[in-house]
Formats: C-alpha cells, sequence, structure tokens
C-alpha cells in the first residue's frame, strides 16, 4: 500500500554563535503556511517571540516531548535523549508537516543527525552549516574546537555564510577562499540572516509551468528559479539529468513518475542540495514536476531546459 510522501529533514549546523536560530527565525517568518516541525537540540533555544505562539500543547507521547504550536504553523520540540521519538512525535503531527528542521548544537557533527533523514517516512534534506564571516577561521585553527569546526565545514551539502556585515569586502574575499579549501558545497551569503526559504528547504511545491524568479526572499543576494512539468520519466533517464545537473545548482527537488526497466510506473522524491542527491519512493504524482535554484549571476536557465528536453 502506497502511503504519503516523506518528509524532508535539513539539519541546520554550524560553531556556536554562527547565527543559527537568527536564520532559522527568518526562515520561519516566510514559511507562508509552509508547516515546518522544528527540533532544537539541548545546548540551543528557539527564540521566537512569545506573542507568535498561539497555543501550548504540552507533553505529548509516551516520551513527552514538549510541542509548542506557532501561529506561523511551525511546531517546535526540545530535543530529549530519543532522538527517534522526537521525529516520530512530528512525523505523525496533523496536519502533516511538510519539512522538519534540526536546529544542531553549535559543538554537534551536523551530519550524524542527517542519517534520520533515511529512516521509513521520512527524506534526507540536506545538511545546510553556518560559518561566521568574522569568525569561522580563527575558530576552525582553535587547538580545541578546530577539529569540530573543520568537521562541520566539510560535512555540508550547503554552506550559509552570515555576519558579512561585520567584515570588509576584503576579508570575505579571502574568506571565501579558504572555504574552498575545507569544503567542496556551494557557498551562499546570508547577511543579516537573510536567505530565502527555499535556498535553505527547497520549494515547498513544484509549480506547474515554467518560471524564473529572480531576487526571491528579500535577500541582496539575487537568486533565480526554475521550474518544468514532467511526464513519465524513463529511469536511466532521470539518473542522466541528476548527474549533469550544474555545480551551480544550489537545490533541485522534484516529485515525478519514472517507468522502471519493468516496465511498472513508480513515484520518486528527488532532492538535490549541493552535491548530494537523494531519491526516495513516493506514490506516483497525479503531475510530476522539477525546479532547481541557483544564484542569478551563475544561473543557466538556457542550458538546464535544454537538459530537462532529454527526460
Amino acid at each position: 500500500m502506497e502511503t504519503s510522501a516523506p518528509i524532508a529533514i535539513t539539519v541546520l549546523g554550524g560553531y556556536l554563535g554562527a547565527g543559527k536560530t537568527t536564520l532559522l527565525n527568518r526562515l520561519l517568518n516566510q514559511s507562508s503556511g509552509r508547516r515546518i516541525g522544528v527540533i532544537v537540540n539541548d545546548f540551543g533555544e528557539l527564540g521566537v517571540d512569545a506573542s507568535s505562539i498561539s497555543s501550548a500543547l504540552g507533553d505529548v507521547g509516551e516520551h513527552g516531548v514538549p510541542v509548542i504550536n506557532l501561529a506561523n504553523g511551525c511546531v517546535c520540540c526540545t530535543l530529549g535523549d530519543d532522538l527517534r521519538s522526537t521525529i516520530e512525535t512530528l512525523g505523525s503531527t496533523e496536519p502533516r508537516l511538510d519539512h522538519i528542521v534540526i536546529e544542531a548544537s553549535g559543538v554537534a557533527d551536523p551530519a550524524s543527525a542527517a542519517a534520520w533523514g533515511t529512516v521509513p517516512g521520512f527524506a534526507p534534506g540536506g545538511v545546510v552549516v553556518l560559518a561566521a564571516a568574522d569568525s569561522v577561521v580563527r575558530s576552525a585553527r582553535d587547538r580545541y574546537v578546530g577539529s569540530e569546526v573543520r568537521r562541520q565545514l566539510a560535512g555540508a551539502d550547503l554552506l550559509v555564510v552570515t555576519k558579512c556585515d561585520l567584515v570588509d569586502e576584503a576579508h570575505r574575499s579571502r574568506l571565501l577562499d579558504w572555504l574552498k579549501t575545507v569544503s567542496t558545497a556551494p557557498v551562499v551569503i546570508a547577511s543579516h540572516g537573510l536567505i530565502p526559504i527555499d535556498v535553505v528547504l527547497g520549494a515547498d511545491r513544484i509549480p506547474h509551468a515554467l518560471l524564473l524568479d529572480k531576487g526571491a526572499g528579500g535577500s541582496s543576494v539575487g537568486y533565480a528559479r526554475w521550474a518544468a512539468e514532467t511526464g513519465i520519466i524513463a529511469e536511466d533517464r532521470l539518473r542522466v539529468f541528476l548527474e549533469r545537473l550544474s555545480e551551480k545548482v544550489l537545490r533541485a527537488k522534484g516529485e515525478v513518475a519514472v517507468r522502471l526497466v519493468s516496465g511498472e510506473v513508480v513515484g520518486y522524491l528527488v532532492q538535490v542540495v549541493g552535491s548530494t542527491i537523494t531519491v526516495t519512493r513516493t506514490p506516483v504524482p497525479e503531475q510530476g514536476g522539477i525546479e532547481a535554484i541557483a544564484v542569478e549571476q551563475t544561473f543557466d536557465a538556457i542550458s538546464l531546459q535544454a537538459l530537462a528536453d532529454d527526460l
């Protein structure tokens, strides 16, 4: 029996002071009705203004996971000893969640938490690691915490540079060059914590038409979005499409109907975050579609459309 599409889990990491909570609050303010479950670990605190809380549901489930229902549609949990039970509690929330974000501790390895995206009912939504422009290099060279900071950066699918307003242009340029030596993930800049939610979490719904949307989300950096409908795709053609996606594409997401070699048609949820590609079995969508997001200056919609035309 086919079940609902899995819920993507994105892990938000970065060393202490990188601005994870600030960025998370900005994302929640952009949710526009999208229901987002947020898990905050023991070292963090979700800084949501009390006036935005619509109700407190109290202890939920046998493990007593405290859940707060927010006016903007997000659900927030404090991470206890059992991460699996916390995730399963959110997974059973009604109305159903669209996405789950785990805000990892500043001293934790976010990539380890991302493994929970592979359990049944969920899908990997990427590891997004924040790097504070004014302090990340210093932290990475610290004799005590440097190895942890470098491990966080190396395990990222997407790097988000924060606090760029605190450094000059020359410092930022050196930082971007340095990040290339410690991580292969694409890098985007979020000044004052401003970045479109679709860049961090991926698009919530696949549009049913080709579109190009620049500069979304109020960020000073321009982003371009491409999307197209798809019919039934041969499995080998989908594989070629994903393998040939430009490295400039920050995120891509699709719900597509795929014909296997056996002739059976199945549904796939495709998630691309940087160079990381995951494909999860889902119900066959009524209308398939794929969407991609990239920095505007590096975006080549013509080449991407040509690649999609071969599907």
